[in-house]
């Protein structure tokens, strides 16, 4: 372990081993989990078998949340690997996180030390919102690996330490291209403060704005242009005004309170939040001292990016993952220096590992406990993931207790490891079921052949679409629209959930007869049947 930590040359081979078990080992082993996953599933789907890598349209409509490049780099490993499925969906994020590992590590070492790349690259690899998003079909890990990797190249510029500006300008307009305008926004900002605060002119010069401008576009333009004259400015009118303006002024979908973040990143930076909150009062503690520039940019990119998102009406947790890198190698730092003794506070990490592992080795032991009562077929598994904490969290413990700081954190990094691992095998298998519509669309799909008209109440999760593989399935919003259909006759076939039906198809005057009932979880879904229609074999099903 202290070979592993000293020595450099280990420590990229490593990274890359690491990162990729721990992203890419069962990938797939779960189905598509609404909402985002199913919708990105139907995107790709739809593009997939007609060949487009244009426009992406979702149940028969543009698609104007998100720009193109997630969905070109699923359609590239589908035609590679063989279809679309919930592996080659989730490929781009896992791989995307792998390179954030590594980038995170080439910030921490170029700007510090190795031994502080490698701890970083670690905490940031194991910080829960990270390892949980590389397994999700999602855009943000994806736009998180072009935008920490821009960065990183502008500050080497910055700090003339390197002059990698054309491809930080590129990986800038890859971000772009993943998630929109935020691609070159949220690095312009970093660097305004900058500039604003501890800049000048020689610094603002190597950045080669104007330069970088070019190449900038070289790389949006194309799609931005081809898009729009596509589909003759609709894209781009819905894409800026929606997604963009009315999204950050008004909350759009996800509305939160200013101070949402601050709840919400310590739980998501978990397990290492009790290390950050140490550094940042050690940090408070020498406040006298100046910060060497490369600390002072990083705190810069990290409250840029804190504040910006916290100031915008609408917030989620993914949202703040740009900040993980500087956070993670802040704490790698702080935990290096008190290691190395130049700084204060072992006796207060000894107190801080104590509890931490305290708690954590408590809940370990419940936790059979508790899965025997509600899950008893995952009992095996929630013992060896038990054993696995209690076991990490003693060494862990031990090591902090005696200075052993890199290797604490190495047995914790063990523990996340041994965690995510385990919900691979176990958990999300047993989740599955309660979160998937996929056996109940299986059996769907025998009943109703693609001929026939399918229609569903209120529901716009896309989960049916993808694993129906039917393009367009009209959404029926109000109980008008139930009875309209009613009085068209011929055969209509309906989805609908089960509290639905009580509610609206509940008369005795309703032409419905149910088909399928299942459940999904809390959710039970019915195939219904317009109960005019003729019963029908299979032969004059594939005549209709």
């Amino acid at each position: 372990m202290k070979r592993l930590l000293e020595e450099e040359r280990y420590h990229l081979p490593f990274l890359f081993v690491f990162s990729l078990l721990l992203y890419i080992t069962f990938l797939g082993s779960r189905d598509l989990w609404a909402p985002v996953e199913p919708r990105y599933g139907e995107i790709a789907r739809v593009m997939f078998s007609r060949g487009e890598w244009l426009v992406p349209t979702v149940n028969g409509e543009l698609y104007t949340d998100k720009p193109i490049l997630f969905f070109w780099l699923v359609l590239a490993f589908s035609h590679l690997f063989g279809g679309i499925n919930e592996w080659t969906l989730r490929l781009p994020s896992a791989l995307s996180c792998v390179g954030l590992v590594i980038v995170t590590y080439r910030l921490g070492r170029d700007f510090f030390d190795h031994r502080v790349g490698l701890l970083a690259a670690l905490v940031l690899a194991t910080s829960f919102r990270v390892w949980w998003e590389a397994r999700w079909a999602h855009t943000d890990i994806l736009f998180t690996f072009f935008f920490t990797t821009a960065t990183y190249f502008l500050l080497r510029a910055w700090h003339d330490r390197g002059r990698e500006t054309k491809l930080a300008y590129g990986f800038m307009g890859l971000a772009t291209l993943t998630k929109g305008l935020i691609g070159f926004v949220l690095p312009g900002l970093i660097f305004l403060c900058l500039l604003l605060v501890r800049g000048n002119s020689q610094r603002f010069r190597r950045l080669k704005l104007w330069q970088g401008l070019w190449v900038f576009l070289l790389v949006t333009a194309p799609w931005f242009v081809a898009v729009g004259l596509q589909t003759e400015g609709q894209w781009i009118s819905d894409f800026f005004w929606i997604h963009h303006v009315q999204r950050y002024l008004s909350g759009l979908g996800h509305k939160r309170p200013f101070y949402y973040y601050l709840i919400n990143f310590p739980a998501d930076f978990l397990p290492w939040t009790p290390f950050l909150v140490l550094a940042a009062f050690v940090t408070w503690q020498v406040r006298r001292m100046p910060l060497r520039p490369a600390s002072f940019s990083l705190a810069t990119w990290f409250f840029v990016i804190f504040v910006f998102f916290s100031l915008s009406d609408t917030k989620r947790g993914l949202y703040l993952l740009p900040l993980y890198p500087p956070a993670a190698i802040w704490v790698a730092h702080a935990l290096i220096e008190f290691e190395k003794g130049e700084r204060p506070g072992p006796r207060v990490l000894t107190v801080i590992s104590g509890l931490c592992f305290g708690m954590l080795g408590l809940t370990a032991l419940s936790l059979p406990i508790v899965v025997n009562w509600i899950r008893p077929e995952i009992l095996l598994g929630s013992i060896a993931l038990a054993l696995v904490i209690v076991v990490g969290s003693l060494f862990a413990h031990r090591a902090f207790k005696t200075n052993l700081l890199s290797s604490g954190s190495l047995w914790l990094v063990a523990i996340v490891f041994g965690g995510v691992l385990s919900n691979g095998l176990w958990v999300f298998p047993v989740i599955n079921q309660y979160k998937s519509p996929r056996i109940f669309a299986i059996e769907v799909k025998k009943k109703v052949s693609q001929g026939d008209p399918l229609y569903i109440y209120a529901d716009r999760m896309n989960d049916f679409n993808f694993y129906l593989e039917r393009e367009v399935i009209p959404v029926l919003s109000r109980p008008e629209d139930l009875a309209r259909l009613e009085t068209q006759g011929g055969l209509v076939y309906l989805l609908i959930r089960d509290r639905d039906v009580r509610r609206v198809l509940a008369s005795e005057s309703s032409q419905w007869e149910p088909v399928i009932e299942r459940s999904t979880g809390r959710k039970k879904w019915n195939l219904m049947r317009s109960r005019g229609a003729p019963q029908v074999t299979e032969e004059t099903s594939r005549r209709l």
